[in-house]
């Protein structure tokens, strides 16, 4: 196959929706940070409106528990983002140490989704890659480490 015949004239090209979409996703590309800073407000969100479930909230017709479990799917959106990206950088690996370690201390994560794993995964690989050892932990991960 020739560059000629590849595509030719462009009749082959995605459509205008899905080249739109290529255009934001490239043009909003965030830092490790960013996506971090994102999960995290997602995860916190989701604690606040758990706090009352039955509340309904008018402006976006849901209750809080359907708006906690909003929060968690964007949390876990923000999660796989920042996992994505293999790094070599020990800061952006403890970040993703941080997320894993936080969302595996919820209840069922791992049977509503699997982002958690992909986390882990990426995680590992990324640990392997700069020659670092992880070690699970004989306790959960909580406040005082």
């Amino acid at each position: 196959m020739t560059n000629e015949t590849f595509a030719a004239g462009h009749g082959n090209l995605p459509d205008d929706d899905q080249m739109r979409l290529y255009a934001r996703a490239y043009a909003t590309q965030k830092t490790a940070d960013e996506l971090f800073l994102r999960w995290e407000a997602c995860h916190s969100d989701a604690f606040l409106l758990e706090e009352a479930p039955e509340h309904f909230h008018a402006d976006y017709g849901l209750n809080g528990r359907q708006l906690a479990e909003g929060a968690r799917i964007a949390a876990r959106r923000m999660a796989l983002l920042l996992a994505e990206a293999p790094t070599e950088l020990r800061a952006v690996l403890a970040l993703k140490i941080h997320v894993f370690e936080s969302m595996a201390q919820l209840d069922g994560e791992g049977a509503r989704s699997n982002a958690i794993f992909m986390v882990e995964a990426a995680m590992k690989n990324d640990a392997e890659r700069l020659g670092i050892v992880l070690t699970p932990l004989p306790h959960p991960p909580g406040r005082a480490q």
